[in-house]
């Protein structure tokens, strides 16, 4: 009997993790049905956040929050916030990454205050430092470490491909 015990603790220390882990949930304004991170499915109605997302995020009519994203974020009349690392691609009104993210971010407004690896497709774009392409209207960096932008105003503050005291340059900039 003991040892059955002693087997059935350890194989639920063993088994916890795993539920740590939702397949599914649904954020609302403070609160997650079921809380933990997620791995699947995540639907947000006005706000929602969540430490781990890796699947498919939408969000409905607000702001979607995560420190870590992996997947696919499609955003219906609202913004996706990264506050650490994103991975993927994200379509919405606004997306947002505080430290670095690499993928697609195709929206009206993009920004990325690290490092920004991939696409920003949208009307106003800004990466801290950019390894890519920025299409849109404004495309901003403080500098491109390689990579192209391409719209009616780019700005590197480290200086365009034709003078680096120039931080300026309409329609097309971009350094290799």
């Amino acid at each position: 009997m003991k040892n059955l015990l002693t087997g059935l603790v350890l194989s639920a220390a063993l088994v916890a993790p795993a539920f740590a882990t939702q397949p599914v949930q649904l954020s609302l304004p403070g609160n997650n049905l079921p809380a933990g991170d997620v791995y699947g499915l995540r639907a947000t109605v006005l706000y929602g956040k969540t430490t781990n997302v890796t699947g498919l995020n939408v969000s409905i009519f607000g702001l979607s929050e995560s420190q870590n994203f992996q997947g696919l974020s499609l955003d219906f009349l609202g913004a996706n916030r990264v506050t650490n690392e994103s991975l993927g691609l994200k379509l919405g009104i606004a997306n947002w990454n505080d430290n670095n993210a690499t993928g697609a971010d195709i929206g009206f407004a993009n920004y990325t205050g690290g490092q920004f690896t991939g696409l920003q497709w949208g009307a106003l774009n800004y990466a801290g430092r950019l390894n890519g392409l920025q299409l849109g209207f404004i495309n901003g960096t403080d500098r491109i470490e390689q990579g192209i932008q391409i719209g009616l105003i780019n700005y590197d503050a480290s200086g365009t491909f034709v003078s680096k005291d120039l931080p300026v340059f309409p329609l097309i900039n971009a350094r290799f």
